[in-house]
């Protein structure tokens, strides 16, 4: 089975090593740094804190013009992988780093995008400059979930049938199909677990697709979302 095929059966792709240990360091360093001025400035965590039990700080360095964070997004071999399973002519979104705080909840259940239009959706590329230990923070999916419509009620870390528990290495890319089932554990140390998501699009879908997640207890807006955003869009979480 190709990395493609792969892909489109199950909706992830697991790629380790894809980063070098300079890499890894570098990224580190600016994770790292980050994460100390948000420490100094007392920052609160994610607003979908309480309503999806979700506690995480969020940050788009692209969007910022973090020099380091923009190289990586445009990293050859990022754009090749993405070739290979959204095609030629893929768009790409900001980014999106997510820490998951000390002692915090991780995040719960969620698909990035309403899965009632199929061909609609986001293409997470995530990876992984530090171990993401279980103790840390796993990233659980749903293989083929993209398949299976809206995740179902429940609550926010109780395990789904068939589930997938991932424990990436440092220099791991992960590939996520939008409409994937997943969850990231609760961390259970003293320090911040992060990802770095250079979101991709796949040919003709429009940025606002990620303006709405859904949960298991609902939908969260994070934007709002044009005329001609289909009607799915437009419901009240």
């Amino acid at each position: 089975m190709t990395r493609s095929e792969h892909f489109q059966e199950f909706g992830y792709l697991v790629i380790e090593d894809f980063l070098c240990d300079a890499e890894c360091q570098e990224l580190n360093a600016a994770l790292d740094a980050k994460y100390e001025e948000w420490r100094a400035e007392a920052r609160q965590v994610h607003d979908l804190g309480d309503a999806f039990a979700c506690d995480v700080l969020a940050w788009d360095p692209v969007r910022e013009g973090h020099p380091l964070f923009c190289e990586m997004a445009e990293h050859d071999g990022l754009a090749d992988v993405t070739r290979e399973v959204l095609g030629e002519g893929f768009g790409t979104q900001s980014s999106l780093i997510m820490f998951s705080i000390p002692g915090g909840r991780g995040q719960a259940w969620h698909q990035d995008c309403p899965p009632e239009e199929t061909g609609l959706f986001n293409l997470n590329r995530l990876l992984y400059p530090r171990d993401a230990t279980l103790e840390r923070g796993a990233i659980v999916i749903v293989p083929g979930s993209h398949r299976f419509g809206p995740v179902p009620p429940g609550e926010h870390q109780a395990p789904i049938e068939g589930e997938l528990i991932l424990t990436p290495k440092a220099g791991t890319l992960i590939l996520l199909h939008g409409h994937v089932y997943h969850r990231v554990t609760p961390n259970l140390t003293d320090e911040p677990r992060n990802s770095v998501n250079f979101r991709a699009l796949p040919p003709g879908v429009p940025e606002w697709v990620t303006c709405v997640a859904v949960y298991r207890d609902g939908r969260a807006r994070f934007c709002k979302t044009p005329e001609f955003a289909p009607a799915i869009y437009h419901e009240t979480p």
